[in-house]
C-alpha cells in the first residue's frame, strides 16, 4: 500500500514540509485543494508518494545515509 504525502514546497525545490499523510491519492488531492485555498501563492502544495529528492523535516530511516539514488 502506498502512502501519499501532502507537502508544501518552501521557496525552492529542495525544501519542503510534510503537512499530512493519506492512504489514497484522491484523499490527498482533496486536502491539497483545501490547503491551496488558504496558503500563500508563493508556496507550492502537492501530493506525492516519492520523496527521493529534497530535504524534509521527517527523520531519515536508519541506514539510509540520507542519499537517494
Amino acid at each position: 500500500m502506498k502512502e501519499w504525502l501532502l507537502i508544501v514546497w518552501i521557496g525552492t525545490t529542495t525544501n519542503f514540509t510534510v503537512m499530512e499523510r493519506h492512504l489514497s491519492e484522491e484523499s490527498c488531492k482533496q486536502s491539497a485543494e483545501k490547503l491551496r485555498a488558504s496558503t500563500d501563492p508563493k508556496f507550492t502544495v502537492e501530493c506525492t508518494s516519492d520523496l527521493r529528492e529534497g530535504r524534509s523535516q521527517l527523520p531519515k530511516p536508519l541506514g539510509s545515509g540520507g542519499v537517494a539514488k
